[in-house]
C-alpha cells in the first residue's frame, strides 16, 4: 500500500497523530516522490492514443446546470441539483454514497487554494440526501494518508454536525472490476461498498491536471479514487500514469454509474493540479459556480470550458486551454464507451447567476 493507512477507523487515535502527521505528510509533499513515480511510468513502453471515432451509442439527452453562486453555497447546490433533474430516484431508506474529491490531506496554511471539495459543499449533499428519507455516506480514498485527509479536508466534521455516515474507503473490502476494454488488462480493484449502496453521487472538485496528459479534473477523473492505490500503478501499459492517462480515466468509470454528478468550481485551480505540490507555480481563482448533471461527460465538457475560460485569463500556457473541449480524450472516448454525450446539439446547459455565461459557452462550443 505504500504510503497508505491500514486502519480504517476515525477516531481519538488518529486525532492524537494529526500533528505528527501533519509534519510527515509536509515532507512526503516536498519530497518529489509522486514526480518520480509518475515519470517512471511514463517513460515505459506503451501504446499511441486512440484516435476519436466520433462514433457514439445510442444515449439519452443531457442537461448540465450551472449556477452562479452569489451568497450560500448550499442555495446553490440546491438549485443546480434540481435544475438538473433532482434526486427523485433515490427512496426513503436506502444508502446513498456520496464520494468528494480527497488527493491528499489539506494541512492548514499550507495551500493558497483549495486543493479538496469544499466541504460546506459536501454539508449541501448530505442534507439534500437526507430530504429524500435515505442514509448518507461520504467516502473517498486518497493516495496517502487517506483518513488524515478526511479530517484534513473537513468531511469528517461535517458527517458529525449533519449526522451522515464517515465512511473513507480505508474502511471497505475490495473487489476486482474487469472494464474489458483497452487497459486495466488485470482488472482493478474497488472498494465492495460501491457495488453495496443504491446510490452513488459524484462530487468532484474542477481543477487543472498536470500528470500525464489527464489535463483535467472533473468528474470522470474522480473515479482515479475509486481504484485501488497500489492498482494505479500497474505494469506496463496498465499503469494509469502514462501519457494517455484520459483513456484509462474513461474506462475506470465503467465500474460505476452517478445518480448525479455535483461539480464544486467555487474555486478553481487552474494551474498546478491536482495537488499543488508547486504552490509558488499553481494558481487558483474564482470562478464562483456549481455544476450538476446526471451525464458525467456532458458535465465535464462544460466544466471544463468553464476551466478553459479561467485558465486563458490567467495567461496559462497548458494544452488545455488550448484544446478544444472535444478533443479531449476522456470527453470523447468516454462518450465512445456509453458513459455520457459529447455532441453539442444532444446536450442543454441551464445556466442561472453566470455572469460570464456567453465566455463559457465560447470555450464550450
Amino acid at each position: 500500500m505504500g504510503k497508505d493507512e491500514s486502519s480504517g477507523k476515525l477516531g481519538r487515535r488518529v486525532f492524537i497523530k494529526s500533528a505528527a502527521y501533519a509534519g510527515a505528510v509536509a515532507g512526503f509533499y516536498g519530497s518529489g516522490i509522486f514526480s518520480k513515480i509518475w515519470a517512471e511510468e511514463a517513460s515505459a513502453d506503451n501504446p499511441e492514443p486512440l484516435p476519436p471515432t466520433r462514433i457514439y451509442p445510442a444515449m439519452p439527452k443531457a442537461t448540465v446546470a450551472m449556477v452562479g453562486l452569489s451568497d450560500e453555497i448550499e442555495k446553490a447546490v440546491r438549485e443546480a441539483v434540481e435544475a438538473a433533474g433532482g434526486l427523485k430516484e433515490i427512496e426513503k431508506g436506502q444508502r446513498v454514497m456520496i464520494k468528494p474529491n480527497m488527493c491528499g490531506p489539506a494541512i492548514k496554511d499550507k495551500y493558497p487554494g483549495r486543493i479538496t471539495t469544499n466541504p460546506e459543499v459536501i454539508r449541501a449533499v448530505i442534507r439534500l440526501v437526507k430530504e429524500r428519507g435515505a442514509i448518507p455516506m461520504v467516502g473517498d480514498r486518497a493516495m496517502f494518508y487517506p483518513n488524515l485527509a478526511f479530517e484534513t479536508s473537513g468531511f469528517a466534521r461535517v458527517c458529525q454536525e449533519e449526522g451522515a455516515v464517515p465512511f473513507p474507503w480505508t474502511k471497505s473490502e475490495y473487489v476486482r472490476f474487469y472494464p474489458k476494454k483497452r487497459y486495466w488488462t488485470d482488472g482493478f480493484r474497488i472498494p465492495k461498498i460501491l457495488t453495496e449502496v443504491d446510490h452513488f453521487i459524484n462530487v468532484p472538485l474542477l481543477k487543472n491536471h498536470g500528470v500525464g496528459g489527464a489535463d483535467f479534473t472533473c468528474c470522470m477523473k474522480a473515479f482515479v479514487g475509486v481504484a485501488l492505490p497500489e492498482d494505479r500503478h500497474q505494469k506496463g501499459a496498465n499503469a494509469l500514469h502514462l501519457k494517455n492517462i484520459s483513456e484509462k480515466i474513461a474506462e475506470l468509470n465503467l465500474s460505476r454509474k452517478p445518480t448525479l454528478n455535483i461539480v464544486d468550481a467555487i474555486e478553481i485551480m487552474v494551474k498546478g493540479g491536482p495537488d499543488g505540490l508547486r504552490r509558488k507555480q499553481s494558481i487558483w481563482c474564482k470562478s464562483n459556480l456549481i455544476l450538476a448533471s446526471k451525464d458525467r461527460v456532458a458535465c465535464d465538457s462544460v466544466a471544463l470550458a468553464v476551466l478553459k475560460r479561467y485558465g486563458a485569463e490567467n495567461r496559462v500556457e497548458l494544452p488545455y486551454v488550448k484544446k478544444s473541449v472535444w478533443n479531449q480524450a476522456q470527453i470523447y472516448y468516454g462518450a465512445e464507451l456509453g458513459l455520457g454525450q459529447a455532441e453539442a446539439d444532444k446536450i442543454s446547459i441551464i445556466d442561472s447567476g453566470v455572469k460570464l455565461m456567453d465566455e463559457i459557452k465560447s470555450n464550450w462550443s
